[in-house]
């Protein structure tokens, strides 16, 4: 029994043995104090038992006396109770004995069970919910259709990973700058590119309206973009592109540019083909100043043509813009797939992109404005890019005077090989004029 108190102790202060000296100390101070008890007892019983023979050898004839004397009944003699030392003290061991016969306080089955298992889900839901914020949201499932709507630029970044979405804006909600409220004032979001944003505002010394373009975000990737934009697009002064007024990367970057209330894009489709020429040939001449500058813009499409009030077609956006001299391969690709030339898709197979590019989305925006739609179509990017490197066009028939000469530049714009298309805009711009002229003068030989 001691050993079993003893073990209960040791288990109740793990790693303090001064507890256990103390109650071995204590155990061996109750066996010492329940030592006299015992001794104290048995000298008790053994006194009681010899007094009456000291009693009568002391005193035997006066007992002898007063016994005659007195009734037998009416006398009696009482013995000495002897008190033990400590009447009320316990034993260690009888405490320990106590103890044990208690009665032990015990737990329904049942109950213990539902604990556990109350205890179990509650350990299981709070593993759920660590893991479930840890992995963050679920990603949404990838759609499948086609990129042909909008003509929306594909960017790329080789030396740096794809930049994280910042979400969505309507259109009257989207912010302005507010480090450029000094500059322009009245700003109205007016559109919103890959990289870019787009707001027509007021000057505030001037008073000319004007294009005001921020980034969307600020990233490497955007950074480098933008700043392409302003590099390719800041010496280029012709009728047929777009003039910057002004531009900087502090307090923010932006480009302030010449003001134009449309574009290519906004306009039903398809047009009258004197129309579709006039416009084609404007965004070929400001192409060719391009090129004799050295530079190719390699991503002509509707949404990058605007239109001044008087219809005047401007070229914009030159962010994917290269100068013709740089062969280093660009750490930017990026093109609309609706409008990527064969190079821009596999540029293993027909070289790089350069100014035989830009006349292959020339060919393009003119089967677009006469027809109504590109020349290639496809239910998702693979078909389309296979379309592009696979098939021949299928361009109809105008059922204007011009129609079957149109079809013919459109073709020569859209061959496979860059060797096989227009030698130079120039070539392009001389068979467009010729279309207005009689037949026979129609097409020069290339």
């Amino acid at each position: 029994m001691g050993a079993a108190v003893h073990g209960k102790v040791r288990v109740k202060h793990p790693g303090f043995p001064h507890f256990l000296i103390i109650r071995v100390f204590l155990v061996l101070l109750l066996v010492l104090l329940a030592a006299p008890v015992a001794a104290v007892t048995s000298a008790g019983s053994t006194g009681t038992a010899a007094s009456p023979a000291i009693g009568s050898s002391v005193h035997g004839t006066e007992a002898a006396r007063l016994a005659a004397a007195m009734p037998a009944a009416a006398f009696t003699v009482q013995p000495i109770p002897v008190i033990p030392a400590r009447l009320n003290r316990t034993s260690f061991i009888q405490i320990a004995k106590n103890a044990a016969e208690r009665p032990r306080v015990t737990v329904p089955s049942g109950v213990f069970l539902v604990i556990v298992a109350i205890a179990i889900i509650g350990l299981l839901a709070i593993l759920f919910l660590l893991i479930r914020r840890s992995s963050g949201p679920p990603k949404a499932p990838k759609k499948s259709g086609n990129p042909v709507p909008g003509h929306a630029t594909v960017i790329e970044e080789t030396a740096a990973p794809a930049p994280k979405s910042t979400g969505s804006y309507a259109g009257p909600t989207v912010p302005f700058p507010p480090s450029l409220e000094k500059r322009f004032v009245h700003p109205e979001f007016i559109g919103e590119g890959g990289l870019a944003r787009v707001f027509r505002a007021q000057n505030a010394k001037t008073g000319m309206t004007v294009a005001v373009k921020v980034p969307v975000r600020f990233d490497e990737v955007t950074g480098t973009h933008f700043t392409r934009d302003i590099v390719f697009w800041q010496g280029l002064e012709h009728e047929n592109i777009i003039r910057i007024l002004s531009s900087n990367i502090l307090p923010v970057p932006y480009i302030e540019m010449e003001y134009a209330p449309s574009s290519l894009a906004s306009i039903p489709l398809p047009i009258p083909e004197e129309q579709a020429v006039k416009i084609l040939l404007g965004i070929a001449r400001g192409l060719q100043y391009a090129h004799e500058k050295g530079i190719v813009h390699r991503d002509i499409k509707p949404e990058n043509i605007l239109l001044t009030a008087g219809g005047v077609p401007k070229i914009t956006d030159w962010g994917l813009g290269k100068a013709i001299s740089d062969t280093r391969q660009s750490s930017v690709i990026g093109f609309s797939p609706a409008y990527a030339a064969p190079e821009q898709v596999a540029p293993h197979r027909y070289g790089r992109p350069g100014p035989a590019t830009d006349i292959y989305q020339l060919g393009m925006l003119l089967c677009e404005l006469l027809t109504g739609a590109p020349a290639f179509r496809g239910e998702g990017m693979h078909d389309l890019n296979t379309a592009i490197l696979e098939e021949t066009p299928v361009i109809p028939r105008g059922n204007g005077r011009y129609g079957d000469g149109l079809r013919k530049i459109i073709l020569k714009c859209l061959a496979k090989k860059p060797e096989d298309r227009y030698a130079s805009v120039t070539d392009l711009i001389r068979d467009l004029e010729s279309v207005q002229t009689p037949p026979g003068r129609m097409f020069a030989d290339h």
